[in-house]
């Protein structure tokens, strides 16, 4: 019986795995695309990225907490 049980489980852990393996595929996929979609527009990518978020020429300074005595 507890072999049944094992086999289920494995039969199980393997069809799992084999859909997580097609949806990184999928994901894989897109970021490929998207690798692709940038290297071919990538002064145009870089130019919108640069108007939709500024470069920041000083960076903030850290808060510090002052010790009050």
């Amino acid at each position: 019986m507890a072999n049944t049980n094992v086999r289920k489980s494995i039969q199980n852990k393997i069809e799992s795995l084999g859909k997580e393996i097609e949806n990184l595929q999928g994901e894989l996929k897109r970021w490929e695309k998207i690798a692709a979609d940038y290297e071919t527009n990538s002064e145009s990518i870089d130019l919108i990225l640069s108007i939709q978020l500024p470069e920041k020429a000083e960076p903030k300074a850290k808060k510090s907490k002052a010790i009050v005595a």
